[in-house]
């Protein structure tokens, strides 16, 4: 096996040559000791052989009248050729790979996750102190775990529990601060009122005394839920009130809706595509079939923050762009949609639409006008402090 790795990589020539009484020159390269490896007979005055490279100098002054011409090499002579053809590419992909090797070694964010600013303002300095911060090289398993030792043990009436995690280009830190409980401020007395002109669907009172019944018809700002307890017209008590009151509510939208309908439809052709971003270019790496029109996400697989390149990878989903002339029923009804949507996005949990009704039509050139009433269920929760009565 070693001889025979020894022997491909020395340089070697396959030679093509030509002349009268062959035969005569190949005994003449035997005297002259030229190794001949490999031996083809083309046809009497032709033939093709294999030399090591170090006897082709001496081959050609032997040659007399014959025609030689090199067919190809094989060996070192051939690896050096292929180098020296390639060499700007080699070392262009060499100084990339140095620069990939680096890039990956260098943190570019750290992701502090926590609930509360001031934590993470406070975990960030802290931090920061231990080298766990933006443009410098990743530290290893060991220094992490010493780090969060001695932050634990640092701020040990403050830190519960914490977590250092190295993924990618980036620290992930998880953190649970000891919890101080604090004694909680009782709400001053008050009233719950209704938020907006509506009738009353579903009272859930906790404390104070409901005034208002279901159905009934309440203006903003009226007394649902009191926070005075009333025993018979006299104030006996003060509360503060707690509960929800949910109401029937109205609204009023317009909406414009094109007669030429656009959408963009996704088709099942996908794959993932890897992109180098530079400045405003995009590079797609090995993408010869590339999509006409497409919806992308993406992902940053490397990033630096302080030169503007950006090695991220796309999942590509291939798109139809489609283009319809809508009827006037077609527009109403997609125009509905729109409404209902609009309005769905601003309802809360437990809130919804009770019914809806088109109230007017305004047909234009080249797009419809709908005006559409809506009757909501909504939370009509509102507070009203109530000053204190030492009266009772």
């Amino acid at each position: 096996m070693k001889n025979k790795i020894i022997y491909d990589l020395k340089s070697k020539i396959k030679l093509n040559i030509k002349g009268k009484n062959i035969n005569r020159f190949i005994i003449r390269l035997h005297k002259n000791k030229i190794e001949i490896l490999r031996c083809k007979n083309i046809s009497k005055e032709e033939i093709n052989i294999i030399i090591y490279e170090k006897d082709y100098k001496k081959l050609n002054e032997i040659k007399t009248i014959y025609n030689i011409e090199k067919l190809n090499t094989y060996g070192m002579i051939k690896i050096k050729k292929k180098l020296r053809i390639n060499k700007y590419l080699i070392i262009s992909l060499i100084i990339g790979y140095i620069i990939l090797r680096t890039l990956t070694n260098i943190i570019f964010k750290v992701e502090i996750i926590h609930s509360d600013k001031q934590t993470i303002t406070f975990l960030k300095q802290e931090l920061e102190q231990y080298g766990i911060k933006e443009k410098t090289f990743k530290k290893n398993f060991k220094q992490i775990e010493k780090i969060k030792k001695e932050l634990i043990e640092k701020y040990k009436n403050k830190i519960e529990w914490l977590e250092i995690e190295t993924k990618g280009t980036k620290y992930i830190v998880r953190a649970e601060m000891r919890i101080t409980k604090e004694k909680e401020e009782q709400p001053n007395n008050r009233n719950i009122i209704a938020k907006k002109d509506s009738i009353i669907k579903n009272i859930k009172a906790e404390k104070g005394q409901i005034i208002k019944e279901i159905n009934s018809y309440v203006k903003k700002g009226d007394v649902i839920i009191s926070g005075n307890i009333y025993d018979n017209e006299n104030i006996k008590n003060q509360v503060p009130a707690e509960g929800e009151v949910y109401g029937e509510t109205w609204y009023e939208t317009s909406i414009t809706y094109p007669f030429i309908y656009k959408e963009t439809k996704e088709l099942n052709n996908k794959k993932e595509v890897y992109v180098i971003k530079i400045f405003n270019k995009t590079i797609e790496l090995f993408n010869k079939n590339k999509f006409k029109t497409k919806k992308i996400e993406e992902k940053t697989i490397l990033k630096n923050n302080t030169i503007p390149i950006a090695l991220v990878k796309q999942n590509q989903i291939e798109t139809e762009e489609i283009e319809q002339i809508l009827t006037i029923d077609e527009a109403i009804k997609k125009a509905e949609e729109k409404g209902l949507e609009k309005i769905k996005t601003n309802l809360k949990e437990n809130e919804y639409i009770i019914n809806h009704k088109i109230i007017n039509t305004n047909i234009r050139e080249n797009e419809l006008e709908l005006k559409i009433f809506f009757s909501v269920y909504e939370n009509i929760t509102e507070y009203q402090t109530i000053e204190e009565n030492t009266s009772f």
